[in-house]
Protein backbone atom coordinates (compact mmCIF):
# COMPACT_ATOMS: atom_id res chain seq x y z
CA UNK A 1 0.00 0.00 0.00
CA UNK A 2 1.60 3.74 -1.11
CA UNK A 3 0.99 6.60 1.16
CA UNK A 4 0.55 8.59 -2.32
CA UNK A 5 -1.64 6.80 -4.17
CA UNK A 6 -4.80 7.05 -1.12
CA UNK A 7 -3.24 10.86 -1.24
CA UNK A 8 -3.77 11.30 -4.90
CA UNK A 9 -7.28 9.50 -5.12
CA UNK A 10 -8.01 11.78 -1.48
CA UNK A 11 -7.63 15.14 -3.86
CA UNK A 12 -9.12 13.46 -7.02
CA UNK A 13 -12.54 13.17 -5.09
CA UNK A 14 -12.34 16.04 -2.93
CA UNK A 15 -11.73 18.26 -7.03
CA UNK A 16 -14.98 16.03 -8.37
CA UNK A 17 -17.22 16.66 -4.94
CA UNK A 18 -16.08 20.48 -5.60
CA UNK A 19 -17.53 20.15 -9.26
CA UNK A 20 -20.96 18.46 -8.63
CA UNK A 21 -22.88 20.98 -6.77
CA UNK A 22 -25.79 18.12 -6.11
CA UNK A 23 -23.55 16.33 -3.78
CA UNK A 24 -22.29 19.42 -1.93
CA UNK A 25 -25.35 19.96 -1.07
CA UNK A 26 -25.58 16.69 0.59
CA UNK A 27 -23.58 17.71 3.31
CA UNK A 28 -25.61 21.06 4.15
CA UNK A 29 -29.33 19.65 3.89
CA UNK A 30 -29.98 18.37 7.37
CA UNK A 31 -27.83 20.92 9.00
CA UNK A 32 -30.07 23.95 7.22
CA UNK A 33 -33.20 21.39 7.98
CA UNK A 34 -32.50 21.88 11.68
CA UNK A 35 -31.51 25.25 11.86
CA UNK A 36 -34.53 25.91 10.25
CA UNK A 37 -36.71 23.63 12.47
CA UNK A 38 -34.49 24.87 15.36
CA UNK A 39 -35.63 28.87 14.77
CA UNK A 40 -39.20 28.30 13.51
CA UNK A 41 -40.34 26.16 16.85
CA UNK A 42 -40.06 27.49 20.20
CA UNK A 43 -41.10 24.94 22.59
CA UNK A 44 -38.47 21.67 22.12
CA UNK A 45 -36.23 23.21 19.72
CA UNK A 46 -33.49 21.20 21.33
CA UNK A 47 -34.58 17.34 19.80
CA UNK A 48 -34.11 18.37 16.64
CA UNK A 49 -30.26 18.28 16.57
CA UNK A 50 -30.89 14.38 18.42
CA UNK A 51 -32.77 13.75 15.62
CA UNK A 52 -31.35 15.55 12.40
CA UNK A 53 -27.70 14.83 13.49
CA UNK A 54 -27.73 10.69 13.63
CA UNK A 55 -29.19 11.30 10.10
CA UNK A 56 -26.89 13.38 8.56
CA UNK A 57 -24.11 11.38 9.56
CA UNK A 58 -25.72 8.16 7.76
CA UNK A 59 -26.98 10.51 4.85
CA UNK A 60 -23.40 11.97 4.17
CA UNK A 61 -21.40 9.12 5.12
CA UNK A 62 -23.41 6.11 3.21
CA UNK A 63 -24.35 8.03 0.66
CA UNK A 64 -21.79 9.68 -0.85
CA UNK A 65 -19.60 7.09 -0.43
CA UNK A 66 -21.77 4.83 -2.73
CA UNK A 67 -22.43 8.00 -4.90
CA UNK A 68 -18.79 7.92 -5.30
CA UNK A 69 -17.91 4.20 -6.70
CA UNK A 70 -21.00 3.71 -7.93
CA UNK A 71 -20.61 6.71 -10.22
CA UNK A 72 -16.84 5.67 -11.25
CA UNK A 73 -17.86 2.20 -11.45
CA UNK A 74 -20.63 3.13 -14.45
CA UNK A 75 -18.28 5.55 -16.19
CA UNK A 76 -15.50 3.36 -15.97
CA UNK A 77 -12.97 5.41 -14.60
CA UNK A 78 -12.62 2.59 -11.89
CA UNK A 79 -11.23 0.40 -14.01
CA UNK A 80 -8.75 2.72 -15.39
CA UNK A 81 -7.06 3.52 -11.75
CA UNK A 82 -6.88 -0.03 -11.52
CA UNK A 83 -4.91 -0.43 -14.40
CA UNK A 84 -3.09 2.24 -12.61
CA UNK A 85 -1.96 0.02 -10.40
CA UNK A 86 -4.13 1.80 -7.53
CA UNK A 87 -5.05 -0.82 -5.28
CA UNK A 88 -8.51 -1.44 -3.84
CA UNK A 89 -7.43 -0.74 -0.13
CA UNK A 90 -5.89 2.42 -1.29
CA UNK A 91 -9.33 3.36 -3.46
CA UNK A 92 -11.16 2.59 -0.54
CA UNK A 93 -9.04 4.41 1.93
CA UNK A 94 -8.70 7.60 -0.13
CA UNK A 95 -12.23 8.01 -0.63
CA UNK A 96 -13.20 7.11 3.25
CA UNK A 97 -10.32 9.82 4.69
CA UNK A 98 -12.11 12.37 2.17
CA UNK A 99 -16.13 11.42 3.03
CA UNK A 100 -15.03 11.07 6.67
CA UNK A 101 -13.30 14.51 7.07
CA UNK A 102 -16.54 15.93 4.86
CA UNK A 103 -19.10 14.21 7.74
CA UNK A 104 -17.21 15.86 10.49
CA UNK A 105 -17.05 18.91 9.25
CA UNK A 106 -21.46 18.81 8.18
CA UNK A 107 -21.91 17.24 11.93
CA UNK A 108 -19.84 20.60 13.31
CA UNK A 109 -22.50 22.87 11.60
CA UNK A 110 -24.80 21.33 14.81
CA UNK A 111 -22.57 22.38 17.35
CA UNK A 112 -23.83 26.34 18.09
CA UNK A 113 -27.45 24.30 18.05
CA UNK A 114 -26.17 22.31 21.44
CA UNK A 115 -24.86 23.47 24.81
CA UNK A 116 -21.57 21.58 24.71
CA UNK A 117 -17.90 22.28 26.71
CA UNK A 118 -14.98 21.11 27.53
CA UNK A 119 -14.55 17.14 27.58
CA UNK A 120 -17.72 16.81 25.66
CA UNK A 121 -16.08 17.59 22.57
CA UNK A 122 -14.41 15.04 22.74
CA UNK A 123 -16.94 12.62 23.06
CA UNK A 124 -18.81 14.29 20.17
CA UNK A 125 -15.95 13.89 17.29
CA UNK A 126 -15.00 10.77 19.00
CA UNK A 127 -18.97 9.04 18.23
CA UNK A 128 -19.18 10.73 15.20
CA UNK A 129 -16.41 9.17 13.90
CA UNK A 130 -17.72 5.95 14.86
CA UNK A 131 -20.55 6.28 13.65
CA UNK A 132 -19.15 8.07 10.08
CA UNK A 133 -16.88 4.41 9.78
CA UNK A 134 -19.67 2.42 10.36
CA UNK A 135 -21.65 4.11 7.45
CA UNK A 136 -18.79 4.47 4.83
CA UNK A 137 -18.52 0.90 5.03
CA UNK A 138 -22.33 0.73 4.61
CA UNK A 139 -21.83 2.67 1.43
CA UNK A 140 -19.16 1.10 0.15
CA UNK A 141 -20.72 -2.08 -0.15
CA UNK A 142 -24.16 -0.58 -1.44
CA UNK A 143 -21.66 1.36 -4.13
CA UNK A 144 -20.16 -2.08 -5.17
CA UNK A 145 -23.51 -3.97 -5.00
CA UNK A 146 -25.48 -1.41 -7.56
CA UNK A 147 -25.23 -0.33 -11.43
CA UNK A 148 -25.20 2.93 -11.27
CA UNK A 149 -25.54 6.14 -8.89
CA UNK A 150 -29.05 6.18 -9.24
CA UNK A 151 -29.53 2.96 -8.19
CA UNK A 152 -26.81 4.11 -5.14
CA UNK A 153 -29.00 6.77 -4.69
CA UNK A 154 -32.59 4.40 -4.34
CA UNK A 155 -30.64 2.33 -1.58
CA UNK A 156 -29.50 4.58 0.50
CA UNK A 157 -32.40 7.04 0.79
CA UNK A 158 -34.58 3.78 2.66
CA UNK A 159 -31.68 2.77 4.42
CA UNK A 160 -31.00 6.06 5.62
CA UNK A 161 -34.43 6.57 6.70
CA UNK A 162 -34.86 3.09 8.56
CA UNK A 163 -31.16 3.27 10.61
CA UNK A 164 -31.76 6.70 11.28
CA UNK A 165 -35.26 7.42 12.33
CA UNK A 166 -35.06 3.71 14.60
CA UNK A 167 -33.97 5.66 17.48
CA UNK A 168 -36.89 8.15 17.33
CA UNK A 169 -39.20 5.48 16.74
CA UNK A 170 -37.74 3.47 19.79
CA UNK A 171 -38.29 6.13 22.33
CA UNK A 172 -41.95 6.29 21.11
CA UNK A 173 -42.53 2.93 20.47
CA UNK A 174 -41.42 -0.43 22.80
CA UNK A 175 -41.67 -2.51 19.97
CA UNK A 176 -39.02 -0.85 18.10
CA UNK A 177 -37.14 -0.22 21.54
CA UNK A 178 -35.13 -3.36 21.75
CA UNK A 179 -34.37 -3.35 18.10
CA UNK A 180 -33.23 -0.46 18.01
CA UNK A 181 -30.63 -0.52 20.87
CA UNK A 182 -28.15 -3.05 18.88
CA UNK A 183 -27.82 -0.14 16.42
CA UNK A 184 -24.60 2.50 16.24
CA UNK A 185 -27.19 5.26 14.95
CA UNK A 186 -29.16 4.56 18.28
CA UNK A 187 -26.14 5.08 20.17
CA UNK A 188 -24.93 7.74 19.07
CA UNK A 189 -28.50 9.40 19.42
CA UNK A 190 -28.51 9.08 23.18
CA UNK A 191 -24.81 10.69 23.60
CA UNK A 192 -25.81 13.46 21.77
CA UNK A 193 -29.03 13.73 23.84
CA UNK A 194 -26.53 13.39 26.86
CA UNK A 195 -24.86 16.40 25.79
CA UNK A 196 -27.42 17.92 24.68
CA UNK A 197 -28.94 17.95 28.59
CA UNK A 198 -25.32 18.93 29.43
CA UNK A 199 -24.87 15.52 31.65
CA UNK A 200 -21.74 13.37 31.55
CA UNK A 201 -21.25 11.35 28.56
CA UNK A 202 -21.98 6.98 29.64
CA UNK A 203 -19.81 5.01 28.05
CA UNK A 204 -20.71 1.49 28.97
CA UNK A 205 -19.28 -1.92 27.75
CA UNK A 206 -22.84 -2.03 26.24
CA UNK A 207 -22.09 0.69 23.87
CA UNK A 208 -18.50 -0.08 23.13
CA UNK A 209 -19.65 -4.00 22.21
CA UNK A 210 -22.85 -2.22 20.27
CA UNK A 211 -20.02 -0.04 17.85
CA UNK A 212 -17.66 -3.48 17.69
CA UNK A 213 -20.03 -5.34 16.68
CA UNK A 214 -22.13 -3.07 14.43
CA UNK A 215 -18.85 -2.43 12.81
CA UNK A 216 -17.76 -5.96 12.28
CA UNK A 217 -21.35 -6.91 10.72
CA UNK A 218 -21.09 -3.72 8.15
CA UNK A 219 -17.21 -5.28 7.16
CA UNK A 220 -18.43 -8.61 7.24
CA UNK A 221 -21.14 -7.66 4.68
CA UNK A 222 -18.81 -5.59 3.35
CA UNK A 223 -15.91 -8.46 2.47
CA UNK A 224 -18.86 -10.93 0.99
CA UNK A 225 -20.03 -8.61 -1.72
CA UNK A 226 -16.69 -7.26 -2.24
CA UNK A 227 -15.42 -11.17 -3.12
CA UNK A 228 -18.24 -11.89 -4.84
CA UNK A 229 -18.67 -8.59 -7.26
CA UNK A 230 -14.95 -7.21 -6.96
CA UNK A 231 -14.29 -3.46 -8.02
CA UNK A 232 -13.97 -3.88 -11.81
CA UNK A 233 -16.95 -6.41 -12.13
Amino acid sequence: MKVHHIIAIFKKTFKDMIRNKRQLLFFLMFPVMTYLFYYSISEGHEMFPIVFLPINILFCSMNIMASIISEEREKGTLRSLIFANIKPLEYFLGNAIFVLLATIVSSSLFLPLIDISGINYVYFYLFVFLSSVCSIVLGATIGIIVKNQMAANGICAPVTIILGMLPTFGELNKSFHNISQILYTTRFANTIAEITKNLSVSINFEMIITYIVNFIVCLVIFALVYKKKKLDD
